[in-house]
């Protein structure tokens, strides 16, 4: 088996880019003779990843944000999700498998790409460092993913496989403890690898670097991505010292700093800011999904947030999510992501509405990268605050504090104790639409407030775990 990836030349305004595509013409051999091959390569990983099974859609808002009751869709198989009917719908089922399939097919690239570098060097290849660490970053996020959706949060478990070759052998399943185990061990390493970059990747961003490979960063699982994603799985695992202690890192380099007010309405929308977005992917093909289903309204695909103004009656709908723990939400600018209607809301916040409306885009957007936001400082804010919440109050106000004031919210009064439930609450607002909130509901094991039928559902492994899809089991059999 062979991966066939290479590269062609993408024009953009924001610097030289390679768009990858498979070119049957391209042998393995040829393309892991030099830098340049191993970069095409790991630039089609990059692409793969933007696969509407992936982070182009299904991982980012598809799926989780659905089963989150932040999002519905009229169709079959969402209306199936909402209700957490896994196996009575086969496009449902589908959807699982694919997203399965392809998260493992991107895993299979990077492997590739690992195993090509064995036996390389600094001296051979420049930036092997780089290289090798964000391949292994990659192999971990995928694995961590695929983990938080398939998986019990129960330790002894069965997980998943954790694949660390490129072949078609059978991988046997590990428990989740063991996968988790296998990811950050991957993780350390990239961070090993990747620190050579602590230093040269400054705020604001240098990208006139000899090595084109070192420019854009943020379009790269970078060392502070590595650091962030390393944080969010010691959260999502329960070492709240260790996320902290992660979190606190990016925060603290001073290199990622919160946006102004002003400036959130533009933040994710369909482009990497050049203040809070630590790693995202290049896509040429992302803003099309939004407009799609974001963007154009159509009764049959749109992915709308629940929303009142047609006479329903929802236990959380979206503008009462903004309300929660806060007296004045005219102040929270986060508002403005979503457009209302008669009837009708919009989520715009990640969409490209400029490119899409025509309408005047802000002043820098021509140099920002367009694409998928994948880890953004806020959110590490708001993990800090929480890991730090019974050892270091003080420390943990001041991040929550930090991050709410720069969405245009007042301080908390110092008779206000901050609880869990209310940095709960405000990371369900920054997060909405992210497709994050549905792993932080499993990760307490919440009961679900079911805006599509009217009602609270107990938490439970029925609900908070998908099913493996069958295609693997019978693969096995």
């Amino acid at each position: 088996m062979t991966i066939v990836l290479t590269s062609g030349l993408m024009l953009s305004s924001c610097g030289d880019f390679l768009d990858v595509r498979p070119d049957s013409q391209k042998l393995e051999s040829d393309l892991f003779s030099t830098p340049q091959g191993f970069e095409d390569a790991i630039y089609g990983v990059y692409g793969s990843m933007q696969s509407a099974n992936l982070y182009g859609k299904e991982l980012l808002w598809g799926l989780t944000d659905i089963m989150a009751q932040d999002l519905d869709q009229n169709t079959e198989s969402s209306r199936a999700l909402s209700r957490y009917e896994y196996t009575q719908n086969d496009d449902l089922t589908t959807r699982f498998a694919n997203v399965w399939s392809t998260a493992y097919t991107s895993i299979g690239y990077a492997n590739n790409i690992l195993s090509n570098l064995e036996g390389k060097s600094q001296e051979s290849l420049p930036l092997y460092n780089l290289y090798k660490g964000e391949m292994l970053a990659v192999r971990a996020m995928l694995h961590f993913d695929i983990l938080r959706l398939f998986c019990s949060t129960d330790e002894s478990k069965q997980g998943i496989p954790y694949v660390t070759s490129y072949s078609q052998q059978i991988n046997p399943f590990k428990k989740v403890g063991e996968v988790y185990d296998l990811i950050l061990a991957d993780l350390a390493e990239a961070e090993k690898l990747l620190q050579v970059e602590e230093n040269s990747l400054t705020y604001p961003r240098n990208d006139e670097n000899y090595y084109k490979f070192q420019n854009y960063r943020q379009t790269h699982c970078n060392y502070y991505g590595v650091l962030a994603l390393t944080a969010r799985v010691y959260w999502m695992r329960g070492n709240m010292a260790k996320a902290a202690e992660y979190a606190t890192k990016v925060i603290e380099s001073k290199k990622f700093p919160l946006s102004e007010p002003s400036e959130v309405k533009d933040v994710y929308a369909g482009r990497l800011s050049p203040k809070e977005a630590i790693w995202g992917l290049y896509s040429n093909t992302y803003s099309g999904t939004c407009q799609t289903y974001l963007y154009e309204y159509a009764s049959y695909r749109s992915y709308d947030p629940y929303f009142d103004g047609s006479g329903a009656t929802h236990l959380l709908p979206y503008d009462q999510v903004y309300k929660l723990d806060v007296d004045a939400t005219t102040q929270d600018f986060r508002l403005n992501w979503f457009k209302i209607g008669t009837g009708f809301a919009r989520c715009h916040k990640l969409v490209d509405v400029y490119e899409l409306s025509d309408q005047l885009a802000p002043s820098d957007w021509s140099s920002r990268v367009s694409g998928i936001t994948l880890l953004h400082v806020s959110e590490l804010y708001l993990i800090a605050a929480e890991a730090l919440l019974n050892t270091d109050y003080d420390k943990a106000v001041a991040y929550f504090n930090a991050e709410t004031s720069s969405r245009g919210l007042a301080p908390l009064l110092s008779n206000v104790t901050l609880t869990e439930d209310m940095i709960y609450n405000e990371y369900h607002k920054e997060m909405f639409g992210e497709g994050q909130m549905w792993y932080n509901m499993k990760r307490l094991n919440r009961d679900i407030i079911s805006n599509q039928e009217t009602r609270t559902i107990p938490a439970s492994e029925d609900i908070y775990v998908l099913p493996i899809p069958q295609d693997e089991l019978n693969y096995r059999n």
